[in-house]
């Protein structure tokens, strides 16, 4: 067997089909989801309400550097030979499209360094400080005192309550290489590039609202398959986020914050279907005293 049919039956290379096949028939639906108005959400309730990242200022900092210092490295270095040759095939589109693959070139790099190093505490206590000015205080107590300390234990995290989003695990990380040559395809490529590590990175925002609910990896996966199109649509918008030159770092903090504002929605929402448990607790207790 040659090498081309090894790579070809690589079972990266496997998944990567089944994924792309999932993607093209989910486009439309993501698209018409409007779950990519969550990242949009979050920055505009971060300006207004900035006390959510108040506390994590330190962190915010280092993150503006490090995305700008990394950006500008990779920009010295590789976007001159990387526009040439986007050129030679996509023309006056050249520099545009080498300026979005070093920003996903950027974001790779930072996967490696920033998120285990400072990035994923901050996070953590952002999406959780959204949670509660939206509302869902009882919801993070709880999943503190019941779920969390002992999910952190089983997953051998030390320092940081919980590691919140795994969108870029290792197998994660060979897959986001794979595809970054994708870029080089004029317009399409990029397109296609954006939808397939959306669709992967989308439900890894939202791993600490699992953490908090206390669902093993069953129950995930169910809610996860039943919004699959809504978490890539929502996966492509941080993404895109990313991408932007020397501050693509900063917007983890806020897409943090809309995917903590998409996670109350939904409990708002199931709170409203199924009724607040603790009401109808009390009113049952209530009713019982009065019948004796």
């Amino acid at each position: 067997m040659s090498a081309v049919e090894n790579v070809a039956h690589h079972p990266l290379v496997q998944q990567l089909r089944e994924e792309a096949t999932e993607v093209a028939q989910l486009s439309g639906q993501a698209v018409a989801s409007f779950a990519w108005t969550w990242p949009l959400r979050g920055i505009i309730y971060t300006a207004t309400h900035p006390q959510v990242i108040i506390s994590v200022h330190k962190p915010l900092i280092k993150s503006l550097f490090s995305s700008a210092l990394v950006f500008l490295a990779l920009a010295f270095f590789t976007y001159i030979p990387q526009a040439a040759f986007l050129s030679f095939f996509t023309g006056f589109l050249g520099p545009i499209l080498a300026l979005l693959l070093v920003g996903a070139e950027s974001v790779f790099l930072l996967t490696f360094f920033a998120k285990p190093l400072f990035l994923e505490p901050a996070l953590t206590q952002v999406f959780d400080a959204t949670l509660v000015a939206s509302g869902q205080g009882a919801l993070v107590r709880e999943g503190k005192t019941k779920y969390a300390s002992s999910s952190s234990k089983k997953e051998g995290i030390e320092g940081a309550l919980v590691r919140p989003f795994q969108a870029l695990s290792r197998d994660g990380l060979m897959k986001y290489l794979l595809t970054l040559p994708l870029n080089f395809i004029p317009l399409i490529g990029t397109v296609a590039f954006v939808f397939l590590n959306g669709h992967r990175g989308g439900p890894g925002w939202h791993t600490r609202y699992f953490q908090l609910k206390g669902w093993d990896t069953p129950q995930r996966k169910k809610f996860i398959e039943q919004r699959r199109a809504e978490y890539t649509a929502f996966g492509m918008a941080t993404l895109l986020f990313t991408f932007i030159p020397l501050v693509g770092l900063v917007f983890s903090f806020t897409n943090t914050v809309g995917a903590a504002l998409w996670a109350a929605d939904i409990e708002a929402r199931q709170n409203i279907i199924d009724g607040p448990k603790t009401s109808q607790s009390s009113a049952a207790t209530s009713s019982r005293d009065k019948t004796d």
